[in-house]
């Protein structure tokens, strides 16, 4: 991605897809998603999932709401838990 494409924000199905093809995975934190109860989406007012992403290196964290809203945000992640 570059910051010519960031300046329309795409569709978060596009993005994840992007991030995929990069080589980015999904993981799941608790604690990550333990820190976001309560968020609300700004434009839904519905309760955004929690999806994080690495690529083994860089963590990223994204608050995704329902497709028929398609807000999301993305933010730095802690590193995934390298406990079994």
């Amino acid at each position: 991605m570059t910051l010519e494409q960031f300046r329309n924000k795409p569709a978060w199905e596009v993005y994840e897809a992007a991030l995929l093809d990069r080589g980015f995975a999904p993981y799941w934190d608790p604690d990550a998603e333990s820190n976001i109860v309560g968020i609300t989406c700004c434009r839904c007012r519905g309760v955004p999932s929690y999806v994080g992403m690495t690529d083994g290196t860089t963590s990223l964290g994204f608050l995704a709401c329902r497709p028929e809203c398609g807000e999301w945000i993305g933010f730095p992640a802690p590193a995934p838990s390298r406990l079994p």
